[in-house]
């Protein structure tokens, strides 16, 4: 097959991040894949980087530009693609006129945010790629047909993801003793994800142990800097920098996740099954995580880790404390959280779902408005 992957975001994150591991895995799996992403996106930036095939730069940064509708028209005719997966709003409706000429069109869909224009998803898109239940269930309560929509959540490399990743470098890198707890947070440095709270739950803990150490690993949005600095702000005012570590963007994400004795998820909000979680699962790790989103469709409370309301640090806290002072009970999960990722996780077993919905669709004619 033939797929166009479109993707207008200009930041990186979960999204964009699954998006580009899509369009390499067709391209490496007997297929054909082509990724259209805005030039100045660090998407298109992280895809070049990468080495990725069948990059096109294209300017996605305006809903209303019917040249760039008519140009990924034209694309997908003279290439003969057989299906699009669009995967932001500004992206899928330059991909409807491509769609109105029988070309079967795709929406992705990974934020747990309410719809705001469900006419787009209802009448200008074949089909709907939700990542989570819960986001299925927004869709069909604001009048999505549920038929039109296929839920595929989070999958992740079971060869670079596993327990027996070398992390050992880290503790060099960061002078981590013998005996040191590590407790880490991936993701955005954004104020939905809640890093706010889990570093409230951290000054907590610092309180009462001096063997923890606490990750913050990603970096900060344009818009999210002032929210960064703020949390620097307060891991200075409370001096536990040597404590509290934010480290900027890694590449070595597996390595931290190895590192680490739990991996805490503290979103608040815009969150749906998280990437996070299922690598780390994986791992063999436990995850503590918020009651948000989608999360707790893998993270099962008491089974495979602990769930806690979100902006609650004090929750937070506790539960860290608990798997830290109970050995047997964090086994307990860390068993039960690899034999999900075994069994139910792989991007292997996400990637088959994915070109099996593709492969339906080219076979159905592309219904019109």
């Amino acid at each position: 097959m033939k797929i166009l992957h479109t993707e207008s975001s200009m930041h990186w994150g979960g999204q964009e991040f699954r998006t580009l591991l899509e369009h390499n895995y067709l391209n490496g799996h007997q297929h054909e894949s082509y990724l259209m992403c805005h030039p100045d996106s660090k998407l298109y930036t992280k895809a070049i980087d990468s080495g990725a095939k069948n990059i096109i730069a294209i300017n996605l940064s305006r809903t209303w530009r019917l040249d760039i509708a008519w140009r990924i028209a034209s694309f997908c005719k003279s290439e003969k693609i057989n299906v699009i997966n669009s995967h932001s709003t500004r992206d899928s409706t330059l991909c409807s006129l491509a769609y109105l000429l029988g070309i079967p069109l795709i929406r992705s869909r990974q934020i747990t945010n309410p719809i705001k224009k469900i006419f787009a998803y209802k009448h200008c898109c074949s089909h709907i790629i939700a990542a989570a239940d819960t986001i299925k269930k927004i869709l069909v309560d604001a009048g999505v047909d549920q038929h039109k929509i296929t839920v595929i959540g989070e999958g992740v490399d079971l060869q670079e993801f596993n327990p027996n990743i070398d992390s050992t470098y880290l503790k060099s890198e960061f002078d981590l003793q013998n005996g040191d707890k590590v407790i880490t947070n991936i993701g955005m440095i954004r104020a939905d994800k809640g890093q706010k709270f889990f570093l409230d739950a951290a000054i907590g803990i610092l309180k009462l142990r001096s063997d923890v150490k606490f990750f913050l690993v990603g970096e900060a949005t344009a818009a999210s800097k002032t929210y960064a600095s703020e949390l620097a702000d307060i891991i200075e005012q409370h001096k536990i920098g040597q404590h509290f570590i934010m480290t900027g963007y890694r590449n070595d994400v597996a390595a931290f996740i190895h590192l680490s004795d739990l991996i805490v998820v503290a979103s608040t909000g815009t969150e749906a099954q998280s990437r996070i979680v299922p690598q780390s699962f994986a791992t063999s790790k436990t995850v503590v995580t918020t009651n948000v989103g989608g999360l707790t469709e893998l993270v099962l409370n008491e089974i495979n880790g602990l769930v806690v309301p979100p902006q609650d640090s004090a929750s937070m806290s506790s539960a860290i404390l608990r798997l830290l002072d109970d050995n047997g009970l964090k086994h307990k999960f860390e068993t039960a959280a690899y034999a999900m990722a075994l069994d139910q996780l792989s991007f292997e077993l996400m990637m088959n779902k994915t070109t099996k919905l593709y492969s339906q669709l080219t076979s159905t004619p592309c219904p019109k408005i």
